[in-house]
């Protein structure tokens, strides 16, 4: 059974978008931050990075997450064709910003390499994240967090007796709380790691379809 999670996140940091951009793209220390993320690594001869998160299965029992994503990074202009769209699809107010963005993208690897299963209940997931930064007249950064992770369940017995659609929903419903903790955990080390704003201006939302 396929399920989908999905959290999204805004913060605003006062470090200066430069700052902010170099610390957004340290991959392995930004995944790190994750409560979950128990181990994660770069394979540089297919230039992506492996994520490995223990979590529990909607018994509570628990299992293993494994996850292979590739890292992009571009700049953009709120002026230009994707700034538009994303503004007009996150941004309440571009009045503090001053157009200027970079774009980090996680997409999911589908030609992964073999690896060792630590568990038989270990499952490849797919994730992907988009995080954008955008410069504030203040020389603070703004920063918008979105992820979606999907993993194929094997139901065992008695779960696969239940109708699938409840199934799913409850445990989409279970999978995007999970999410919803750990990007807040994340935001809250970052806060730590660059001298965020005040915790009131983080807002963070779990489970958007």
């Amino acid at each position: 059974m396929e399920v989908v999670g999905k959290s999204k996140a805004h913060i605003i940091l006062d470090s200066c978008f430069h700052e902010s951009g170099i610390y957004f793209a340290n991959h392995e220390k930004l995944i790190k931050c994750n409560p979950y993320c128990s181990n994660v690594k770069y394979l540089m001869d297919r230039d992506i990075f492996q994520w490995i998160f223990q979590v529990d299965d909607p018994r509570k029992n628990p299992i293993t997450a494994v996850f292979f994503v590739r890292q992009h990074e571009e700049y953009f202009s709120l002026d230009d064709s994707y700034g538009k769209a994303f503004a007009e699809a996150r941004v309440k107010n571009k009045a503090p910003y001053n157009g200027k963005g970079k774009r980090i993208r996680w997409e999911a690897v589908h030609d992964y390499p073999e690896f060792e299963k630590l568990s038989p209940h270990t499952f490849v997931g797919k994730a992907s994240s988009e995080i954008c930064l955008l410069h504030q007249h203040d020389d603070k950064t703004s920063v918008y967090f979105d992820t979606d992770i999907c993993l194929d369940f094997e139901l065992s017995f008695p779960l696969n007796l239940m109708p699938e659609g409840i199934l799913k929903f409850m445990t989409e419903t279970i999978m995007s709380q999970i999410m919803q903790q750990a990007t807040e955990s994340m935001l809250c080390k970052v806060q730590s790691d660059i001298c965020c704003i005040a915790a009131p201006e983080l807002a963070v939302e779990g489970g958007q379809k």
